[in-house]
């Protein structure tokens, strides 16, 4: 039995790593239906992009719905905010100079946190910096601004 112990031990370790740690189950109404952690994130979070290696080192992605309303939140935990912020002003001036579906609205300051938004297929879309993560949240419009506040006020 003592011989399978570091065994049980892995299993229970690589067990609990699967489930989310940055992503919350519920953002206002919408429940979490779906999750992707680790691997199948960054994979999931490189693929959206041309660019290819945009991922963190830790990387979540939740997928949330409503009846027909829905939203997906990805988050990107870095070495460094240093490095998040970098990322984020990478991205605002992707989606400044064109060539992506998206266009960037507006920049608002929450909670001591400047947010940027942009809209784009068909939803409001949240980014922002907080300490050494990258956030995006995206959300039909009609719900948007209740998840965003719903999120933020959450502690990651």
């Amino acid at each position: 039995m003592l011989k399978k112990l570091p065994l049980i031990i892995l299993l229970i370790i690589s067990s609990c790593s699967k489930k989310p740690q940055m992503i919350p189950q519920s953002l206002g109404e919408l429940k979490l239906d779906k999750f992707l952690v680790g691997k199948e994130a960054r994979e999931f979070i490189n693929q959206m992009h041309v660019s290819g290696m945009v991922a963190g080192d830790r990387n979540e992605v939740g997928f949330y719905s409503l009846d027909t309303l829905k939203a997906v939140l990805y988050i990107s935990k870095f070495k460094s905010s240093e490095i998040a912020e970098q990322k984020l002003e990478q991205m605002l001036i992707k989606i400044a100079h064109g060539g992506t579906p998206f266009v960037l609205h507006n920049q608002f300051r929450i909670q001591n946190r400047d947010i940027f938004l942009v809209f784009g297929m068909g939803q409001s879309h949240y980014i922002y910096a907080d300490e050494d993560k990258l956030i995006w949240l995206s959300a039909d419009m009609p719900i948007s601004l209740e998840v965003l506040h719903s999120f933020l006020k959450q502690k990651m």
